[in-house]
């Protein structure tokens, strides 16, 4: 069975330290991202809905590239969404900007609650990266 690396970028130090839950897990060539929320630097949450699906598919790209990766290494993702309905025409338009072909799958599911209370979107996915030696602790 092949070892498993551990990502922490230092953005995300604080809540791995709170959690123990790391930004994405490498196991040979598979990278298992944890969900991320659309939060800005500054740790705050925009009120508009697309912002924070921008901003979540910015903060996956920046722990897409810890590991030398981008979003077309992504084959699977699943978002979580606060009122999923509405929010379709501003998740179809971003995604576009950052999924190319071909398309990873995609399961997208209507939540109550996500882990922190400001956040309207939460996206993890599965990538396949190759040549990416893990150094765990980034």
């Amino acid at each position: 069975m092949p070892g498993r690396d551990a990502f922490i970028p230092s953005v995300w130090r604080g809540f791995y330290e709170e959690t123990h839950v790391p930004a994405a897990v490498l196991t040979g060539d598979v990278l298992h991202v944890t969900g991320h929320t659309g939060e800005a630097d500054d740790g705050l949450f925009a009120a508009d809905i697309e912002t924070q699906v921008r901003g979540t598919f910015r903060n996956i790209a920046s722990t897409l590239a810890e590991v030398g990766a981008d979003w077309s290494n992504v084959v699977a993702m699943t978002s979580y969404h606060i009122g999923l309905r509405r929010q379709l025409p501003a998740m179809i338009a971003v995604a576009g900007e950052f999924l190319q072909e071909p398309f990873p799958a995609w399961t997208a599911v209507g939540v109550t609650e996500l882990f922190d209370p400001d956040a309207v979107v939460e996206i993890s996915c599965v990538a396949i990266v190759s040549g990416v030696s893990g150094s765990g602790d980034t």
